[in-house]
């Protein structure tokens, strides 16, 4: 985001009284008020069911020192502009996706890599293991308070298909580079677009088809634009909940203490799940709405995408600083997740 976005955004939440300031407190600075920005809309399953349960969770805990408010809708940041807009101070939390800001969080695309995972239980858990261990950069001017990943993308196409050969020569919304990538390999065209914008692009025939999860059918608006969906596990962005440090240095300590109890890894542990749950819902739903076909590769088929998917990932290695032991700890985590099990 440049300074010049930056100001003008400042200058756009300044104007309501809701905005106007960071941290809101009583004189003994026992009760604190932080701004928590999201870019979908308030009645979105991510919020309703996901931040704001995480959230009061941790009101709770706090003894009701401690109120998170709600900006849905991307009335505060845009998905591109969350991180340097709690990175500025503009807000207090905010979450995204890494993927809308492209090369900030190289390691971070291990995730995105096709064929390696199956749910977002274990990618959120694994990802969240290893920003712990230090192997995941980019966040060091922020405080992390939680850590996870979408479910896992599969394919969905606007009209009537009968395998992945119909995917040659389609426009295919795909976020992430890696993830793009894959599209290419297999002979589509990748274009990026935000999740909120997916549903549009179909309409208008900007794209054929995209890859997404199976919760976005849904919580994205997919339903009424789809029609073909390949259940292919091709990988996941990584997401993020990110707090201003400086936010975070002026807390008070037991307020300071609720959120070091509550790590990434914990909430990794909640999102997960619950994520993966709800887009389980979906793809039930998907299955018994009429005129919709659920369509599951065949092995010839999955031969042919494994090779393009061993290229992808080859290629991520090379190109990724620590790109091999960043790998090898994913696909070690992925392991004992479900050993876990």
């Amino acid at each position: 985001m440049s300074i010049s976005t930056i100001c003008r955004r400042f200058t756009a939440l300044t104007l309501g009284v809701a905005l106007s300031t960071t941290i809101v407190s009583t004189a003994n600075a026992q009760e604190v008020t932080l701004r928590f920005a999201s870019f979908t809309g308030p009645t979105n399953f991510l919020n309703t069911g996901l931040f704001e349960p995480w959230f009061k969770k941790l009101e709770e805990e706090s003894g009701g020192k401690l109120k998170v408010e709600f900006l849905t809708g991307g009335s505060a940041a845009a998905p591109n502009e969350v991180f340097d807009s709690v990175e500025a101070g503009l807000i207090d939390l905010g979450w995204s996706i890494t993927s809308y800001n492209s090369g900030r969080f190289k390691s971070a695309g291990v995730t995105e890599l096709p064929l390696l995972a199956s749910g977002s239980s274990e990618t959120s858990a694994a990802l969240a293991a290893l920003y712990e261990d230090g192997l995941i950069e980019g966040f060091e001017s922020v405080k992390v308070v939680g850590i996870g990943t979408a479910d896992i993308a599969r394919l969905h196409h606007s009209g009537e298909i009968t395998g992945l050969d119909d995917f040659k020569g389609a426009k295919v919304r795909a976020a992430g580079s890696v993830l793009s990538a894959m599209i290419t390999a297999v002979g589509a065209t990748p274009v990026g677009l935000p999740a909120p914008a997916i549903a549009e692009a179909l309409s208008k025939n900007v794209v054929d088809a995209a890859a997404a999860d199976w919760f976005a059918v849904e919580g994205f608006s997919l339903l009424d634009v789809t029609l073909g969906h390949v259940d292919i596990p091709l990988g996941t962005t990584p997401m993020y909940i990110v707090m201003n440090q400086n936010t975070y240095d002026r807390l008070p300590p037991d307020i300071q203490k609720v959120f070091d109890d509550n790590p990434p890894s914990a909430f990794a542990a909640f999102w997960g799940p619950g994520l993966e749950d709800e887009s389980n819902r979906v793809r039930a739903v998907v299955e018994s709405t009429p005129g919709h076909h659920i369509i599951v590769p065949s092995e010839a088929e999955m031969a042919k995408w494994s090779a393009a998917a061993d290229k992808v990932i080859a290629e991520w290695v090379e190109a990724t600083p620590n790109g091999a032991t960043v790998l090898d700890a994913y696909r070690a985590e992925i392991k004992a997740w479900r050993e876990s099990q």
